[in-house]
């Protein structure tokens, strides 16, 4: 992440332009605070361009963005006095520059903090310490975090508190206790304030909730259900209280309480297949190490281990997402990098990685697992360096066989630095 970080990209400006639009004008309406970057926007009432997402994001990036404002305060005036380039905006004033930075920083720690979450969690579930961290390591390097932990959208967050729900539920199966599945249910929510796909997390977290061997346990000592049906009913809670907020940020913005939003959603057989194995940003073609993943996802259940019935928790997490996502006309994600829409199924698929490694022939697997990795960390490192053309009118490659000219004409040692200083905001500015 230090190496590859890339500004404030994507849909990361428009909650950047709103949150300077409430700082500066005390209004949600972006038309003067945009930068001239459009992603994310959207046509409000009165002609105003407004922010497409839910005010989640606004809410974690507050203090980063104070902390830009408070920093560019405190420095000498002369320092990048002309200010700084930030892709994709061009040259901004340096407290522009400084509150982006701060954002993008955060978005960094909630990746880290969100890869620490779901180590604890796969030791809580009983891995060992060496599986746990391989596991761990292979959800960042083996998937679509390699790229979107470098920019200031909000998958970052979205996978921090995907994360947490993880341990949450962990030790919610382990004391059976009211006030954990009230948490999940919290989580849930916030995560849908930040990410409105997020709601696919709700079905494996009840699963997980209803199913308690502890409340089980407590069941079969004669107390009625009482306890499952409780800790349901309070997980729902918690889910619906931060959405509460939402029809009235629907209705100051768009004057409606339904909120526009780019795309269609259609029930379609052809989810997840889809997100999954389509040529176009497939999952599995774009990312093969998570194919392992889910091989592990899929056999842990014949094996004698005393949490195996977490596989079929995380198969249910992990459809659930696919399947939500291959409904969306957007699928595709052909304005993305790679297939980011899964990035909320990272953590069940943690649990796929440990499950491969584990159970013998480690280094095998191991070394299986590291060089799909690699293969797919290849993809990301041509397309972010530009050493393979994207389609005409698109930002990034949408198929493998764009990939081509790689193996034709293998990159030398000084196209591949220039590739790297393409790739790299903090290289370009070391190399200035």
């Amino acid at each position: 992440m230090a190496v590859f970080d890339r500004g404030l990209g994507g849909d990361g400006w428009a909650s950047f332009a709103t949150l300077q639009s409430l700082a500066d004008d005390g209004d949600p309406f972006v038309e003067d605070d945009h930068h001239g970057v459009m992603n994310g926007l959207v046509g409000g009432p009165g002609g105003h361009l407004v922010l497409q997402y839910p005010p989640g994001i606004l809410v974690l990036d507050a203090l980063p963005f104070l902390a830009g404002r408070i920093l560019d305060r405190a420095l000498p005036a002369g320092w990048m006095a002309d200010g700084a380039d930030l892709p994709p905006a061009g040259r901004v004033p340096r407290g522009v520059f400084l509150s982006a930075a701060m954002i993008v920083l955060a978005r960094n720690a909630a990746t880290l903090l969100g890869l620490l979450w779901i180590a604890r969690a796969l030791r809580r579930i009983g891995f060992p310490e060496g599986i746990a961290a391989a596991a761990t390591a292979l959800t960042f390097f083996g998937g679509p975090l390699i790229f979107y932990s470098l920019v200031g959208m909000t998958h970052a967050p979205a996978f921090a508190l995907a994360a947490l729900l993880l341990l949450v539920l962990v030790r919610q199966r382990e004391t059976g206790s009211v006030r954990l599945a009230l948490a999940a249910g919290a989580i849930v929510g916030g995560a849908v304030m930040v990410r409105y796909g997020s709601a696919a997390l709700a079905a494996p977290a009840l699963l997980a909730i209803f199913h308690s061997p502890r409340l089980k346990s407590r069941a079969t000592d004669g107390r009625p259900w009482t306890g499952t049906f409780r800790s349901v009913l309070v997980f729902g809670a918690g889910l619906i209280l931060p959405l509460l907020a939402l029809p009235f940020w629907w209705e100051w913005l768009f004057g409606s309480w339904r909120p526009p939003y780019g795309g269609t959603w259609v029930i379609s057989a052809a989810s997840p297949w889809n997100v999954l194995f389509s040529p176009v940003h497939g999952l599995f073609l774009f990312h093969p190490a998570l194919l392992l993943a889910a091989v592990g996802m899929a056999f842990l259940p014949a094996r004698p281990h005393p949490n195996r019935r977490w596989a079929v928790i995380a198969a249910v997490w992990f459809l659930s997402v696919a399947v939500l996502y291959g409904w969306w006309s957007e699928w595709n994600n052909a304005g993305g990098y790679g297939q980011r829409f899964l990035i909320d199924a990272l953590p069940a698929l943690s649990l796929g990685f440990a499950a491969f490694l584990a159970g013998g022939r480690t280094r095998l697997k191991a070394a299986a697992a590291v060089g799909a990795a690699l293969v797919g960390y290849v993809l990301f490192f041509a397309a972010v360096g530009g050493l393979v053309a994207p389609p005409v009118g698109l930002p990034w490659p949408q198929r493998l066989g764009e990939y081509t000219p790689l193996l034709r004409n293998p990159p030398g040692p000084s196209e591949m630095a220039d590739a790297l200083r393409r790739a790299s905001l903090p290289v370009r500015a070391a190399s200035r």
